[in-house]
């Protein structure tokens, strides 16, 4: 993994801490406090570093950092090393040499685990310690017990307004014809999205393939129809935990969040849904003899139906209920594709060309020196590559050529207009009330 990678996982998942204080309209200054204290007091597993925990101080700086940067990802990347208080300078072998001790004597003092290791001969006699290092050491091993050892929190939930939270699941479906051959049928896999406070079903269709191609491509038919939720809530498989869908919720400011492993409770509503299209859709009337595009017709207005049906738990249609919250809704951005490209950086070179996958490509003289970022579309064999410098966009980088540069030659002098050191760009997150930036809080 790159360095570059390594901090757009870092960046994502400070977003993910930040994101109810950026979506969240109308907080009062003590719901701000009580959800910092929230967020405070939990423990989590952060992307390269050994810490569980983070201040309120840390929150309020990647908020302040994420607004600075008008609200791009690029606000939230790391600017120390990831691995800062890691104990590095203890080796490996007194690391277990530690834990082998707590073992037969857990409240063991550090002086005397100290002791032990010379007496195993883990460390030499006359070799020096720091007393601190192995604190600290010891306060990141019991940190993480602690974590280990958390109870479940099984409450139900429900979201406060429209589009707040929606839940997504995969339900498998029919075997049905493949076009082109009508002797041959393939596994069907349907892909829906729940919004939790009304039930509606913002969008749900039948794919060949439980992918993260299908996933995309399900999730960007329900953003274009219904605008972008602050919350997606999704089970644990390696599509939903893939890095591309990740970056794609911390870029359009939706939040993405996992059910536990083993654990579906937290996905109740959708899965009660898919009974009901069990039960429902698949009739014993059901005739499986049908193509994709007939199955998922048909499906389209068996949904439509069950949306303006009364719902047993609102005592409301799942329209009714979802459209009387609209104003709660943030509409999707323009070009919505461009969000669902895969993002990267590179260095610029003096000869201003860059390598991706391979393939190497040129960027305006004026990015000469500079690290850019790169949009563009994984699944293509050679993808159109859009760069952007401090957010704003400097067209699509073109496949160099070197035969036809050495016959138009280059002019060093004749450079670009002027870079601007600040673009704001156009970014379709509503911003929320300020947190209290005035306390001063420590940083993580």
């Amino acid at each position: 993994m790159t360095e570059d990678q390594k901090k757009l996982e870092v960046a994502t998942f400070r977003f993910g801490i930040i994101a109810d204080f950026v979506k969240r309209l109308g907080l009062e200054r003590g719901e701000i406090k009580k959800l910092l204290e929230e967020k405070a007091a939990q423990r989590y597993k952060i992307p390269h570093s050994s810490k569980t925990e983070i201040t309120k101080g840390a929150i309020v700086k990647w908020l302040r950092d994420y607004k600075s940067a008008g609200e791009q990802l690029t606000g939230l990347y790391p600017k120390t090393r990831s691995d800062k208080g890691d104990c590095k300078s203890l080796e490996a072998q007194i690391k277990i040499g530690i834990l082998e001790v707590l073992k037969d004597a857990p409240k063991a003092t550090v002086p005397a685990i100290i002791k032990t290791l010379r007496h195993k001969k883990i460390i030499a006699s006359n070799e020096t310690i720091n007393h601190s290092t192995i604190y600290r050491f010891l306060t990141e091993h019991r940190k993480t017990k602690l974590a280990n050892i958390k109870a479940d929190d099984r409450r139900r939930f429900e979201a406060e307004y429209p589009n707040q939270i929606w839940q997504s699941d995969v339900m498998h479906g029919p075997h049905i014809k493949i076009t082109g051959d009508k002797e041959r049928k393939h596994k069907t896999y349907l892909i829906a999205f729940l919004d939790d406070y009304s039930r509606f079903i913002v969008h749900a269709e039948f794919y060949f393939a439980e992918s993260l191609a299908s996933f995309k491509s399900a999730l960007q038919s329900a953003l274009l129809k219904r605008g972008l939720p602050h919350t997606l809530y999704v089970d644990n498989g390696a599509c939903y935990k893939a890095d591309g869908l990740i970056q794609i919720g911390a870029i359009l400011g939706i939040s993405i969040k996992h059910s536990r492993p083993y654990i579906p409770q937290g996905r109740g509503k959708i899965e009660r849904w898919f009974k009901t299209v069990r039960d429902g859709f698949f009739t014993p009337y059901f005739s499986d003899d049908i193509f994709l595009d007939q199955l998922n017709e048909s499906f389209h207005q068996w949904v439509e139906e069950y949306n303006k049906k009364v719902h047993s738990s609102t005592n409301e249609t799942p329209f009714n209920r979802y459209m009387a919250g609209l104003e709660c809704i943030r509409p999707a951005p323009d070009k919505l594709g461009d969000y669902f490209r895969a993002v990267t950086s590179r260095q610029v070179k003096k000869d201003r060309t860059f390598q991706l996958n391979g393939v190497i490509y040129e960027a305006p003289v004026g990015l000469i020196d500079r690290r850019v970022e790169l949009r563009y579309d994984p699944e293509s064999m050679r993808p159109d590559l859009e760069i952007f410098y401090n957010g704003a966009s400097f067209g699509m980088a073109t496949v160099l050529d070197p035969q036809v540069n050495s016959q138009l030659g280059r002019n060093w002098m004749e450079l670009l207009p002027e870079v601007p050191s600040t673009a704001i760009p156009n970014n379709p997150i509503i911003k929320s009330g300020e947190l209290p930036l005035e306390e001063n809080h420590d940083e993580l």
